[in-house]
């Protein structure tokens, strides 16, 4: 981004600058100091923050580790609702090294330098992004399978009830 908004990451392994400050212990009175534009770090440290008025101006940048399961539809929706600002969802490694980054189209997370994933899309993007993308995970998909699955795993178990 140009120019870089004043940033708070919220979690430790992050090199500082002038406008990008770490609170590896998350959200507290220095990082109130600061008064960041942005914030930046994992869902759950920013699930805590949406009772507090920040001023945000500018964006909330999720981070996601490989392990973890993708910013959801309703953390979206609760992001934007409590700070008001775009939300973005990045996919980090083990080492905070940036995988792939969320475009301003929301299609997907556009993938960064020589990183490959099984799952890519490689059609043009809305944004106009010519790197393939991750594609969002589907929430609801995924749970109406696990709904029409269950009756048939569970179907003995839930007959002798």
């Amino acid at each position: 981004m140009n120019p870089t908004p004043r940033t708070a990451i919220l979690t430790p392994g992050f090199q500082e600058t002038k406008l990008v400050r770490v609170f590896p212990q998350g959200w507290n009175e220095e990082a109130a100091k600061f008064e960041p534009s942005s914030i930046a770090g994992p869902a759950d440290q920013l699930r805590r923050l949406t009772k507090l008025d920040l001023g945000l101006r500018h964006a909330v940048i999720v981070f996601t580790y490989g392990v973890e399961a993708g910013l959801s539809d309703d953390d979206r929706d609760n992001f934007w609702d409590a700070f008001g600002v775009p939300v973005f969802e990045q996919y980090l490694g083990r080492g905070n090294e940036l995988l792939a980054v969320e475009c301003d189209a929301h299609t997907g997370l556009h993938l960064v330098g020589d990183f490959e994933a099984p799952d890519q899309d490689r059609r043009a993007c809305a944004c106009g992004s010519p790197n393939p993308r991750l594609p969002r995970r589907a929430r609801i998909g995924e749970l109406a399978e696990l709904l029409i699955e269950a009756p048939m795993a569970f179907g003995d178990a839930t007959a002798t009830r």
